[in-house]
């Protein structure tokens, strides 16, 4: 596995890139804003058609279309959809070749099943071609190298760019940790002080301290529901191989060594799932029904302590709309076993191979890449693409930047193999029949791995993931 698939990017690689900015594109204009000269306007009257996830940076890039619409001429309808049904009809409208999407959003995983069935295209002959550099604030030396080549980079070639970066990081009550008869009761009863937990061992004292029964007192105040110590997804989803992962890597163990063989069964991966499934019993019931929507919930509700979860969720959990637990959270990367590790779970841009307007839909990248946007979606909730917009400081104010920032540089990655979705398929069906109770951690481990042999017969070690 390269180094940059290990670690995304690093706090100082930040910094470095933005003492060496180089114009790029059209360079920058004079005013700071987005910019663009009458070649902006060169596919006016295009209209392209997108897909992609309905979450928070989408919603934000919804609102900001008109924009570019302005800018350029090009209209963009947008669809947005659910993350199974996205995912779909992408796959609906790759099989058929019907060129139904000009721009379409996957989860960074799928990239090498999407190169090698020749779905999209690469990004270099747009990038090379001077006359499509039309957007004046679009610098490709701000992209974060690193997440870049995670999200769009497939042996060599670029074919996309980052579209939602999130990372999984713990979130927890800042104000039960704070609490003076908490924190006694927790000394006494463990013999240390309570506070943000820095190795697993003591996410697990924390998770039992806090899980307490409809009316016992929490921090003075009688309860009027079960309250339980984290939140966990455990649901044959894809949430669940997202959050077992932090563990597994933790731990010491993974889907694949450092040699690209089979680890997904070895003992340190085994010891991961044997915690995780341990920290079930002070979770609400049916953690094997939720996945991150369901946690999110949890966590806006009050009923749960902790979780580890994407960063994206905070915004949520901030909302005094909708949340109980608005300016009461606490964020901070996540405890350490053997390892820092940190699950990245970005989404990114693609042009299909039988876009219809691939030009154009290339122009749309260059505007989505610059600070006025990415700035934009930063504010509303989400995560941005560049080195600028992280260093503003404006942004440092959001509650949840700071453990942000510091995840994103342990960050570690899925496999982007062609076989991962059908070896995510055997890792979900296990994980849900451990926490289930229907598999013990070893023998489901030791199944993922048989199917994982059959799947990559003749192809390990792994060399590139």
């Amino acid at each position: 596995m390269k180094a940059w698939a290990k670690k995304i990017f690093s706090i100082a690689l930040i910094a470095a890139m933005a003492l060496t900015l180089v114009a790029c594109g059209g360079g920058s204009s004079s005013d700071g804003g987005e910019g663009g000269g009458e070649g902006a306007k060169k596919y006016a009257g295009t209209t392209l058609y997108m897909i992609a996830e309905q979450q928070t940076p989408t919603e934000s890039l919804k609102k900001q279309l008109g924009d570019f619409e302005e800018l350029t001429g090009i209209k963009v309808e947008l669809e947005m959809a659910p993350f199974d049904d996205v995912v779909q009809k992408e796959t609906l409208a790759f099989e058929s070749k019907s060129g139904a999407y000009d721009i379409v959003a996957a989860p960074y995983q799928f990239l090498g099943n999407l190169v090698e069935n020749e779905y999209i295209q690469p990004l270099e002959p747009f990038m090379e071609d001077e006359s499509l550099a039309v957007i004046e604030d679009y610098d490709e030396s701000d992209l974060i190298e690193g997440m870049w080549k995670a999200s769009g980079e497939w042996k060599d070639k670029i074919y996309g760019v980052p579209a939602n970066s999130c990372i999984m990081f713990m979130a927890y009550r800042q104000d039960l940790f704070d609490n003076e008869d908490e924190k006694a009761a927790f000394k006494d009863k463990y013999g240390y002080e309570l506070a943000v937990p820095t190795d697993w061992d003591q996410y697990r004292d924390i998770a039992e301290f806090f899980t307490r029964k409809k009316g016992d007192k929490l921090a003075g105040e009688t309860l009027d529901k079960d309250m339980y110590g984290v939140s966990i997804m455990g649901k044959r989803h894809d949430a669940a191989t997202c959050e077992w992962l932090n563990y597994a890597w933790s731990f010491g163990g993974g889907v694949f060594d450092d040699e690209g063989n089979i680890a997904i069964n070895n003992d340190k991966s085994v010891k991961a799932l044997e915690y995780w499934k341990d920290l079930t019993q002070f979770a609400p019931p049916g953690v094997t029904s939720v996945t991150w929507d369901e946690q999110t919930t949890q966590i806006q509700q009050g009923i749960a302590a902790m979780a580890i979860a994407f960063n994206d969720c905070a915004p949520a959990y901030e909302d005094p709309d909708g949340s109980v637990v608005a300016g009461k959270m606490g964020y901070a990367k996540l405890p350490v076993k053997e390892k820092d590790a940190a699950h990245y779970g970005a989404w990114s841009y693609f042009i299909p191979t039988d876009s219809k307007n691939p030009e154009a839909a290339y122009v749309f990248l260059e505007w989505f890449n610059t600070p006025k946007v990415q700035k934009q979606i930063a504010i509303d909730g989400g995560f941005p693409n560049l080195t600028s917009v992280y260093e503003d400081p404006e942004l440092d104010k959001i509650p949840y930047w700071e453990a942000s920032k510091e995840v994103y540089a342990i960050s570690t990655t899925r496999p982007r193999i062609p076989e991962w979705n059908s070896m995510n398929e055997a890792l979900m069906l296990q994980l849900s029949n451990v926490l289930s109770g229907k598999a013990e951690p070893k023998e489901g481990l030791d199944a993922v791995a048989k199917e994982y042999e059959k799947l990559l017969d003749g192809q390990l070690p792994i060399t590139y993931q």
